[in-house]
């Protein structure tokens, strides 16, 4: 939709007080009917501004009625090329930056500058408060308008997520590179380059001499860029009003930080005071700078992961304890984190939605696992941590049961795609990690990296080995395909696909029939939804209120909607009860953390049920990767069939 075209439009209805049909519209402008109800929409918001009445009639056409005046204030505010075409996304950072650059705005005001109505500025806002700003409640306003309130560890917390949120939007994906992230920062915010540079060469080294990974590098060169930014602005952070037995203890690092501090110094001619200096010390430390064996209370995070290893151990039936690479990962994840956590400093994983997505059940079997760990924190992990701590897990799992990496190259725009991709993981040793790309996205994969690729698309590769198959394959095909697969991997106790210590036997999966309920309703959010599936649960004295709080509450963190249109929602077993499985099969989609679904799956789980957590959710996590499987089971099958295929594994 162009401003242009809309420009025209708009002079076509002032110029003439006729009707005219959206037909005859279109071809003045070289568009569709449909294009042109579409513009129409998007000037709604601009007329109703005025005493001007957009007329609709079917059979007649399409007219504007009103004074001059009113046309006139239209036809210019929208020849004046205002902020009318902006994305709501891109209007929403527009008021941030205005909030982070300390100006009070006003509804009334944001509403003139967009041509958009009040209702939505106050939209924009709420939507401000909850996504950007995590519901805190650092907006001030009274008459004059809407200001944000902090101190400035939070402000620069805020610009540093501002960033890197916008970036994301911008770019498609989080920074995970210095450079790019250092050029979209300098046209952000208007730094010198020397400045961008400098940082980005003191990251570096720091990063080399200390062996930081390349998420913390970009996360602590956001962290510096900001501090400098606010600076040259004449902002320093205050002293702390903590104990200083609180700080004593991370100061094994200060004389690093303080060095840093000195050379950005003298290459910026910038002062940086002893608070800055302590700041930056945080932020070292927060990025995994510290010296995990220098610290006085190893031992205690050693037993926090030697406790979060046994859990996780148990949920999948692998003894993963004696992995020291696995215990030292974890501590030298974990003992930052804490910090981190503590002084209100975010982690961005850059993969986040592709791991919640691939790995699924690992993703949600740690986050059952850190519990304990957020109990013992005070505080809720963030979705981004739990992920880099089920890399962790997911690792040191592949490492135990000689886990392979296969490919699947499927024909560029095949819309069979998805059925290739699903009859694979179907049939297929669901134990091995399978990916799927196009065929016009060879060249840009190492394919040395896989173990094999089963290919739709004729292939002249020797290494990794290749195995053809067709874009629609039958049974026959997959279990040639699994036979090779066998040949290849010698090692392959594995390609059962199951846990030989998850016996259909034990007594969870008995009994799982009686405590599994299903309802068929239509509601029409996500909190009607999580009543309509606890309060039956709380009733019958199956979980606590508080159990439905924690529900809530992780929804609030990270949705658990899948782009399938299936939502798994979960809360805290040290409230429940007895282990239940609750469904409900709604007649309409709902709008659920940003994405659309009409199954939802509540799983309640007892703390003394959750290292058997995956007997339960199996079946359910292996439906849920297509949208196809999900309407197959949920919307074509009886309540019978829905409870034998959850409750029994084949």
């Amino acid at each position: 939709m162009t401003i242009k075209n809309k420009q025209k439009l708009l002079g076509m209805l002032i110029e003439n007080e006729q009707f005219r049909s959206a037909a005859f519209l279109a071809d003045r402008l070289g568009v569709s009917a449909r294009t042109i109800h579409a513009y129409l929409d998007e000037l709604d918001d601009l007329i109703q501004r005025t005493s001007l009445v957009l007329e609709r009639r079917p059979g007649a056409g399409i007219r504007l009625i009103g004074s001059h005046s009113d046309k006139l204030f239209c036809l210019t505010a929208i020849s004046r090329g205002t902020r009318i075409d902006l994305d709501p996304a891109d209007r929403q950072f527009e008021i941030i930056r205005n909030l982070l650059e300390g100006n009070r705005v006003s509804y009334h005001d944001l509403a003139e500058y967009y041509f958009v109505s009040r209702a939505t500025i106050v939209k924009d806002i709420r939507h401000i408060r909850h996504d950007f700003l995590l519901g805190d409640d650092l907006l001030s306003s009274n008459n004059d308008g809407t200001i944000l309130m902090t101190d400035e560890r939070t402000h620069q917390a805020l610009w540093g997520r501002y960033l890197s949120l916008k970036y994301e939007n911008h770019s498609g994906h989080p920074p995970i590179s210095l450079r790019s992230y250092g050029d979209f920062i300098e046209d952000e915010l208007n730094v010198l380059y020397e400045y961008i540079e400098i940082i980005q060469n003191e990251v570096e080294q720091i990063g080399t001499a200390y062996q930081l990974a390349d998420y913390y590098r970009v996360k602590l060169f956001e962290n510096l860029v900001v501090l400098m930014y606010r600076i040259i602005l004449g902002h320093h952070h205050k002293e702390s009003s903590g104990y200083i037995f609180e700080r004593v203890t991370s100061l094994d690092t200060y004389y690093i930080a303080n060095d840093l501090a000195a050379r950005l110094e003298q290459q910026t001619k910038e002062y940086l005071s002893t608070e800055d200096r302590l700041y930056i010390n945080d932020c070292l430390i927060a990025n995994g700078l510290k010296n995990i064996h220098s610290i006085d209370t190893h031992s205690y995070y050693q037993r926090l992961v030697s406790e979060l290893v046994s859990k996780v151990s148990g949920m999948i039936n692998e003894d993963l304890s004696e992995d020291e690479q696995l215990l030292n990962g974890l501590l030298h994840h974990i003992i930052p984190m804490f910090f981190r956590l503590k002084n209100g400093i975010a982690l961005q994983n850059p993969y986040i939605r592709e791991i919640k997505k691939q790995y699924s059940m690992m993703f949600h079997l740690t986050w059952y696992g850190v519990l304990d760990l957020e109990r013992e924190l005070g505080r809720r992990i963030p979705e981004d941590e739990i992920a880099f701590l089920m890399i962790h897990f997911q690792s040191a799992l592949e490492r135990k049961r000689d886990i392979r990496k296969i490919l699947i190259i499927s024909q560029t725009g095949l819309l069979t795609t998805e059925i290739l991709e699903r009859r694979i993981k179907q049939f297929l040793p669901s134990v091995h990690i399978y990916e799927v790309i196009a065929e016009n996205q060879i060249g840009q994969k190492d394919l040395k990296k896989v173990d094999l690729i089963i290919s739709t698309v004729p292939l002249t590769i020797d290494d990794p080995p290749v195995i053809p198959l067709s874009s629609i394959p039958t049974d026959a095909e997959l279990r040639d395909v699994m036979n090779k697969m066998t040949e290849l991997f010698s090692s392959s106790y594995i390609l059962s696909g199951r846990h030989e210590g998850l016996s259909q036997e034990h007594p969870l999966v008995d009994s799982l029939s009686r405590r599994l309920s299903i309802t068929r309703g239509y509601v029409l959010s996500m909190e009607d939804a999580i009543r309509t599936l606890t309060d039956p649960l709380v009733e019958a004295g199956k979980v606590t209120d508080a159990y439905v709080k924690s529900v809530f509450d992780r929804e609030e963190m990270s949705s658990t909607a899948f782009e399938t249109g299936i939502a798994i929602p979960h809360g805290d077993p040290s409230f429940v009860k007895e282990t239940q499985l609750s469904v409900l099969i709604n007649d309409r989609k709902i709008n659920w953390g940003g994405d659309r679904v009409d199954v939802i799956v509540l799983v309640s789980v007892t703390k003394e049920d959750i290292q058997h957590i995956s007997l339960i959710i199996e079946q359910l996590y292996t439906v849920m990767e297509s949208r196809t499987d999900i309407e197959k089971l949920f919307h074509s099958k009886s309540d019978q069939d829905i409870s034998r295929y959850l409750a029994h594994h084949y």
